[in-house]
């Protein structure tokens, strides 16, 4: 007969730095009765109001306990709990080092901690992008975006119902600071173009930043990539084709002779251009009133979005020499991958491709005369 009950590990997870400081006081984590582990929460945790339970007083000794059902308390520089009569195991944790263990030997959690991500709008992709880097280690994050999070949604961002309401910026600050508490975030409440310069120039370091197009219109990109320009730090656009069927990449380093996003795609004023009302479309009609748009599924969205991340990450690491690069040897700077190649899905557009999923690594761009961006950093 096979037994189906679950086994309880009774375990309690305890921050180093309540060992080091020999703590007593008020413990806050969560209990999970079911498994039987009781995670308490570290300072930096607690300060980035993630929510949690009273779990008990830590005492001096075991004779100050009141004999409640949880207990803890030092006995021979030990700290001990006792859940329900059972004496659980005492596991201490190091929260930047433990958050990020498996990440070691592929990106080293002290260089990404003093990366910096401008994440230039909130949305589906932006948010998937905020959540990834913060896995990968990036320790700063300027999160800029106007719009709210609503029921529609939920279907392609990284947030909750519980946000709903919310600001993204806020929304998505809550979860990075869920996954590392630590990190630095600056959600700002307004689009790029009226951020002060003042939250610029005390965000960006040079060769730690990447500028990252989020937005749904290429002159926000424009917008975007100027300021990279400006602060000489790197430059990735992501955006999307009709229904999510392909998408674009775009990336930009300083000091290369590289041609900026106005210089590569224009500035919206050409037949590529995509619309700036709340969608991002690129497309060769000449009418984009005259096209119907469906934003895409999530899956295609966070399928495009994903190598965009895998190519912000070998930028940061760009200068390491310990650290092997997984596309920008290989991408150009002007990368189309697609989806679906079925006209059903993308239209006469989809013929394009010649398979599913297709990658193209052979797209060149170059300056534009007369470009502003361009001219400023030559």
């Amino acid at each position: 007969m096979i037994n189906s009950t679950p086994r309880k590990r009774n375990v309690a997870f305890f921050p180093i730095e309540i060992k080091n400081n020999h703590y007593c006081g008020p413990l806050y984590g969560t209990i999970h009765e079911q498994s039987g582990v009781v995670n308490v929460f570290s300072a930096a945790i607690q300060e980035a109001k993630i929510a949690s339970d009273f779990i008990c007083d830590l005492q001096q000794s075991k004779e100050q306990c009141d004999n409640q059902s949880m207990m803890a308390f030092w006995e021979n520089d030990q700290v001990h709990l006792i859940n329900q009569g059972v004496d659980y195991s005492i596991q201490y944790y190091d929260l930047h080092q433990n958050v990020f263990s498996r990440n070691t030997g592929i990106l080293e959690s002290d260089i990404m901690q003093e990366k910096r991500a401008v994440i230039l709008g909130c949305g589906s992709v932006g948010s998937l992008i905020a959540l990834e880097l913060a896995r990968a280690g990036v320790g700063h994050f300027l999160l800029i975006d106007n719009d709210i999070v609503e029921y529609h949604n939920l279907c392609r961002h990284q947030c909750s119902i519980s946000d709903v309401g919310d600001y993204k910026v806020n929304a998505v600050k809550k979860r990075i600071k869920e996954i590392n508490p630590s990190a630095e975030v600056l959600a700002v409440i307004s689009v790029a173009e009226y951020v002060s310069k003042e939250i610029f120039d005390s965000f960006c370091v040079e060769n730690n930043t990447i500028f990252i197009g989020c937005a749904d219109n290429r002159q926000a990109d424009v917008y975007g990539n100027s300021l990279a320009v400006y602060y000489k730090t790197a430059f990735i656009s992501i955006g999307f084709w009709e229904r999510a069927f392909a998408g674009e990449i775009f990336y930009y380093l300083p000091g290369k002779d590289m041609p900026c996003y106005k210089c590569a795609l224009g500035d919206g004023s050409g037949l590529s251009a995509r619309s700036s009302a709340n969608r991002r479309v690129y497309t060769t009609e000449e009418d984009l009133t005259a096209v119907h748009f469906e934003p895409g599924i999530s899956v295609d969205i966070n399928f495009v979005t994903t190598i965009g991340i895998k190519l912000a990450i070998d930028i940061f690491n760009i200068d390491n020499n310990m650290f092997t690069p997984r596309l920008i040897d290989s991408l150009t700077q002007y990368t189309l991958v697609c989806n679906t190649n079925k006209t059903a899905i993308g239209g006469e557009l989809a013929e394009l491709f010649s398979y599913p999923l297709q990658v193209t690594t052979s797209l060149i761009v170059g300056h534009r005369e007369g470009c502003p961006p361009c001219e400023f950093e030559r």
